[in-house]
C-alpha cells in the first residue's frame, strides 16, 4: 500500500495499526489527554508497547523518554501518514440501513466525503442521504463520465451479497481502486485493487466461539474446567482447538482480500 513518500517501507498490519492509533489518540485529545505514554496507547489500541513503538517508527515518531508522546502531534504525525489530513472522496453501493449508518459515521470525519449513492430499490432510489440524492444503480456505468462527481477516491459496498461482486465490477470499472466491502460476499478482483472487507455475521460467530469457550472452561462451582471435545476429535488437536477454530474462520476482524488475497487476521498481529 502507498503512503506518503516512505509508504513501500510500511508492512500493512502496521498501516492497519497505525489508524487504529490514530483513532486512539484523537479520543485522547477529545478528552483532553496533551500527553501519553506508550504504555497508555498500547493498552487503548489492543497491543504490546514494543509493537506500537515499532510501528510509530515507521512514521518518524518517537517519543520522550519517562515523558511520552504528545498527542497533538503524533496525531497529525500519523495522519500525514495515512493521508487524512485530505479529503477523500466516496460512492457508496447500497443506501439501506448499513449504507446510512456508515454515511452517518464518514460524516463525523472530514477525511472523507460522500459524493455518490445508488440503490436498486425503488423505495430508495430519488431519496435525499446526507444532501446526496440516491440514483438507480443503472448509473453506475457513467460514474467515470459524470462531471458533477469527479474522480472518486475509494468505494463502499453495502449491498446484499448476491449484488456485491456486481457492485465491485462497476466501480472498478470506473476506475475506482480501493474498495470497502460491509458485505457477506468474497470478492473477485484483480490484485492491483485493494478490497477491505468487515463481515459483521463473521465478527459474532468469533465472538461466539470466544463466549462458548469462556462458559466451557468454567465449572458450575466457578472453577476452572475444560472443553469437552466429541470423541472422533483426535488427541493431539485438543490443545490448538481455539487456535484451529479461529484459522477456519475466513478472515477474522477486519480482512484484507484481492487476488492474490492476503487475510490481516487482527489489528494487534504483527
Amino acid at each position: 500500500m502507498a503512503i506518503g513518500s516512505a509508504s513501500d517501507r510500511i508492512p500493512e498490519p502496521s498501516v492497519t495499526r497505525l489508524a487504529t492509533y490514530l483513532h486512539v489518540l484523537r479520543s485522547f485529545g477529545q478528552r483532553g489527554i496533551l500527553v501519553a505514554s506508550s504504555g497508555q496507547l498500547a493498552t487503548a489500541a489492543g497491543v504490546n508497547p514494543a509493537m506500537l513503538r515499532k510501528d510509530l517508527s515507521h512514521v518518524g515518531a518517537n517519543g520522550v523518554r519517562g515523558v511520552g508522546y504528545d498527542v497533538g502531534r503524533l496525531t497529525a504525525r500519523i495522519a500525514l501518514a495515512l493521508h487524512t489530513d485530505t479529503v477523500h472522496t466516496v460512492v457508496l453501493v447500497g443506501a439501506g440501513t448499513l449504507g446510512r449508518l456508515l454515511v452517518a459515521h464518514t460524516a463525523t470525519d472530514r477525511a472523507f466525503r460522500v459524493v455518490a449513492m445508488f440503490d436498486d430499490d425503488p423505495d430508495i432510489v430519488g431519496t435525499v442521504v446526507d444532501g446526496v440524492v440516491v440514483s438507480p444503480c443503472a448509473r453506475l456505468a457513467s460514474l467515470a463520465s459524470d462531471p458533477t462527481i469527479g474522480a472518486v477516491d475509494i468505494g463502499v459496498i453495502a449491498t446484499g451479497p448476491d449484488k456485491a461482486q456486481r457492485a465491485a465490477d462497476a466501480l472498478i470499472a470506473a476506475g475506482i481502486r480501493q474498495l470497502l466491502n460491509v458485505t457477506a460476499a468474497t470478492l473477485s478482483t484483480d490484485s492491483d485493487v485493494v478490497v477491505r472487507q468487515v463481515d459483521l455475521a463473521l465478527e459474532l460467530q468469533v465472538l461466539t466461539f470466544h463466549a462458548s469457550r469462556t462458559l466451557s472452561s468454567v465449572g458450575e462451582d466457578g472453577q476452572q474446567g475444560h472443553v469437552n471435545l466429541p470423541e472422533d476429535v483426535p488427541l493431539e488437536t485438543t490443545r490448538p482447538v481455539a487456535e484451529l477454530a479461529v484459522e477456519q474462520l475466513p478472515g477474522v476482524g477486519v480482512a484484507e482480500r484481492g487476488v492474490p488475497r492476503t487475510d490481516i487476521r487482527s489489528v494487534g498481529q504483527g
